[in-house]
């Protein structure tokens, strides 16, 4: 809250220097002007008087420079304290064209004063030059603040500060899975890999619903691994979807494989489309502990409390029994 109090008492403060700064143009422009202002009956006899006795004790008016570097030094202190906002494309170059444009339409138009036309015309030009020269004084002003204080570059949201140079070697090997990317680095797209040398170290990949993790890994998982000739397992879980790919894959690359292999498919949802398959064939257990493992998940499925009950004798004595038969 305190902080929130400090940074509007600061904004209002620098409004005020502004409104000082600003004042000061009117003033000179008044001063400077003031026969063209009584033509259009705009002269106030007080500030006529305030003028004049300023002019009197302090020389505010000995030279139109005066008013001119006041005004800019309060708008320079404005502009020093405006916390600028991170949506414009600045440039060095950009702020000094600007600048120069500003100091050459604010302080070197008093040539203007001179010119032999009537006193309105000059003034108007005059005030023009000088509204215009201060405008482009702000502007550079304001723009050289937000450079200092934000550190701006060429992006608004930062992407430059926060790519950074990716692999882009084709790293393969007889086990290899590699995945092309495109990254954004120095301003330009660029094409990479990601390489998997060594996959039996397990992969795993997460993102939500719809995110491509089939799309982007899984299915180069399988396209190359059955191009290498390996075996596959696959988990379906949206059937036939994975298992649509994989078989077209495997018809295309079959001769990569020494034997040709046979697809299997298991499906316990829809047991038309699903070949038939014994688990507890004894031909697929090599030893006791495998019967031991098939009986202990048919038990524990068949009747789920015994879950909270492992290693108690009426849960582990049927289970070996069943594995025994096994």
């Amino acid at each position: 809250m305190q902080q929130e109090d400090d940074l509007r008492g600061l904004a209002k403060t620098m409004e005020f220097m502004r409104a000082v700064s600003i004042l000061f143009v009117v003033i000179h422009c008044y001063w400077y002007c003031y026969e063209a202002f009584r033509e259009w009956n705009v002269t106030i006899g007080v500030l006529d008087r305030i003028l004049m006795n300023f002019h009197r004790t302090a020389g505010l008016y000995k030279h139109p420079l005066i008013t001119k570097f006041f005004s800019v030094l309060f708008l320079a202190l404005s502009c020093l304290g405006t916390k600028g906002v991170k949506t414009e494309k600045i440039t060095w170059t950009k702020i000094w064209i600007v600048l120069g444009f500003g100091i050459v339409l604010f302080f070197l138009n008093f040539w203007i004063l001179a010119l032999p036309i009537a006193k309105t015309g000059v003034a108007v030009w005059y005030i023009f030059t000088i509204s215009t020269g201060y405008i482009c004084l702000l502007m550079a002003g304001l723009w050289i603040s937000r450079l200092l204080k934000n550190n701006l570059m060429d992006d608004v949201f930062n992407t430059e500060n926060e790519s950074f140079m990716q692999e882009t070697r084709l790293m393969e090997n007889e086990y290899s899975v590699n995945m092309p990317t495109r990254f954004y680095y120095k301003k330009k797209w660029n094409n990479g890999w990601i390489n998997v040398v060594n996959p039996f170290r397990a992969t795993i990949v997460l993102g939500t619903p719809g995110s491509g993790k089939s799309y982007a890994v899984v299915n180069n998982y399988i396209k190359q691994q059955i191009e290498k000739g390996f075996s596959m397992y696959i988990y379906d879980f949206k059937f036939d979807d994975l298992s649509t790919i994989a078989y077209n894959h495997l018809l295309k690359h079959i001769d990569k494989y020494e034997v040709p292999p046979k697809f299997y498919v298991i499906n316990f949802d829809n047991p038309r489309k699903s070949h038939r398959c014994n688990p507890i064939n004894p031909q697929f257990m090599t030893d006791i502990s495998d019967a031991y493992e098939s009986a202990y998940t048919i038990m524990l499925n068949l009747n789920k409390t015994w879950i909270q009950k492992q290693g108690d004798f009426f849960v582990e004595s049927p289970i070996i029994l069943l594995a025994a038969i096994i």
